[in-house]
């Protein structure tokens, strides 16, 4: 007669882990209510255009370990394509 073994549920799981990180995403004002804020980032004088500017904000967040971020202030500066960004980063 053939036994059955039971696997304990922690190998059944298992595949579901992984242990890449989220990168961090950029949150509207009203869904950041209840996150816990960790910081500000300041981008300033950095050639591009605005949705580089974000991509460059959500690295510098990934970098300080935030999940989400708030573009609060995005400026072209006086030398075109130059921009002087800052956002909230939050856990």
């Amino acid at each position: 007669m053939a036994q059955l073994f039971a696997l304990p549920t922690t190998f059944c799981t298992a595949e579901l882990i992984t242990t890449a990180a989220r990168p961090a995403e950029e949150a509207s004002a009203d869904c950041v209510t209840g996150l816990n804020e960790i910081g500000i980032i300041s981008v300033n004088a950095v050639g591009g255009n605005p949705e580089e500017m974000e991509y460059i904000v959500a690295q510098k967040a990934d970098e300080r370990g935030a999940s989400w971020y708030r573009i609060i202030h995005m400026q072209e500066n006086a030398v075109p394509d130059s921009w002087r960004v800052q956002a909230i980063i939050y856990a």
